[in-house]
C-alpha cells in the first residue's frame, strides 16, 4: 500500500450516495476504505468501483465490515482500523437508514435510526478521533437531511427512543437534527486541533433510502407493506441521481475553500445558516452529554 496517498474512510460505500462519494475519493487519488455491513455486497461494489474509475486514476480502494447498529462492531472494526492504518485524514459519516413503516432497535437497544444514524457514528467518530488529530489537516464530513426540519420542536426528549409514539419520517427527521447537533457540538471541541466537521445535505436524490429489510416484512402489517411496497416505485422525475448527492460531501471533502470552516451546515453544496432548533448550541452540547453515556464513553 502506497503510504504517499491521501486515507480517507466512508461509512456505507456499496451503495447509493456513498458509493458515489467512494468513486470521486478514488479518482482524485485517495485510498479509501469504504465499510458495508454486508461484506459480500461491500466487496462487490470494490470490483464495480474499480471498474468506474479505471486503471488510470491513482487512487485505490478497500471494504471493511462493519455495523453501526452493534457498538460491539464498531469497537471491534475501529480496533482493527486503527492498528492497519495510521494516516487517517478524512472521515465521512454517510451511512444511514430511514425507518420503513416499522419500528426497530439496534443490536443495543436503541431506535434504529436514531442507534445508526447518531448514537453509531457518534461511537466511531470518537474511537477514531485520535487519529484525526493526528493527521490534521483533516475532515470529518457527517451526511445530514432537510428532513430536520420535520423534528419542528427539536429531539423528543421525554421518549428519545419512540417506544410510545413512532412516526417513521418523524423519527428519521429527529435523528438527522440529531446529526446537526453532532456536528455543532464536536466542532467546539475540535476547535484549534485542525480537525474541522460540517453536515450536509445532499438534496433528494434517489438512494433507496428507506425500504424495508425483507427480514421485516412479516412483522408489518399489510397496509403498511403496501404503502412500503409502493414507495419502492421508481423516484419521481424531480430526484436527482445518486451523484449529484455525493457532489456535496465531495465538496465538504476536498474543496480547499473549505478548509477552516467548521461546525457548518450545507444543503446540497452551499452553506446555510441555520435557525430555529437546529441552531439550539444548548440542546447540541445536551444531546452530546447523553449520547458519551449512552455509548459508553463517559
Amino acid at each position: 500500500m502506497d503510504t504517499a496517498r491521501p486515507l480517507a474512510l466512508v461509512t456505507g460505500g456499496n451503495t447509493g450516495i456513498g458509493f458515489e462519494t467512494v468513486v470521486g475519493l478514488v479518482d482524485t487519488g485517495w485510498h479509501v476504505v469504504f465499510t458495508s455491513r454486508d461484506a459480500a455486497r461491500g466487496e462487490d461494489a470494490c470490483v464495480r468501483i474499480r471498474e468506474r474509475v479505471g486503471a488510470g486514476s491513482s487512487g485505490d480502494v478497500e471494504m471493511m465490515s462493519l455495523d453501526l447498529a452493534s457498538f460491539v462492531s464498531i469497537r471491534a472494526f475501529a480496533a482493527d482500523f486503527n492498528a492497519r492504518f495510521d494516516r487517517l485524514s478524512l472521515l465521512v459519516n454517510n451511512a444511514g437508514l430511514a425507518p420503513a413503516g416499522i419500528r426497530r432497535e439496534t443490536h443495543d437497544g436503541f431506535e434504529a435510526a436514531f442507534g445508526v444514524n447518531h448514537l453509531g457514528h457518534f461511537l466511531l467518530t470518537s474511537l477514531l478521533e485520535p487519529q484525526l488529530r493526528a493527521n490534521a489537516p483533516s475532515r470529518i464530513v457527517v451526511v445530514s437531511s432537510g428532513a430536520y426540519r420535520v423534528a419542528k420542536n427539536g429531539l423528543c426528549w421525554e421518549d428519545l427512543q419512540h417506544e410510545h409514539d413512532f412516526h417513521s419520517f418523524q423519527v428519521y427527521g429527529e435523528s438527522k437534527l440529531a446529526n446537526i447537533y453532532f456536528v455543532v457540538a464536536m466542532a467546539d471541541r475540535l476547535r484549534g486541533t485542525g480537525v474541522t466537521i460540517n453536515a450536509t445535505n445532499p438534496g433528494y436524490v434517489e438512494s433507496g433510502l428507506g425500504q424495508l429489510r425483507p427480514e421485516d416484512e412479516a412483522r408489518v402489517d399489510p397496509a403498511t407493506l403496501a404503502a412500503v411496497n409502493a414507495a419502492r416505485q421508481p423516484m419521481p422525475n424531480d430526484a436527482k441521481p445518486t451523484a449529484y448527492g455525493a457532489a456535496s460531501s465531495l465538496r465538504l471533502a476536498l474543496d480547499p475553500a473549505l478548509a477552516d470552516v467548521t461546525g457548518q451546515y450545507f444543503d446540497e453544496g452551499e452553506l446555510v445558516v441555520l435557525r430555529g432548533v437546529a441552531a439550539d448550541r444548548d440542546e447540541a452540547q445536551r444531546l452530546w452529554a447523553l449520547s458519551v453515556r449512552l455509548v459508553g464513553r463517559g
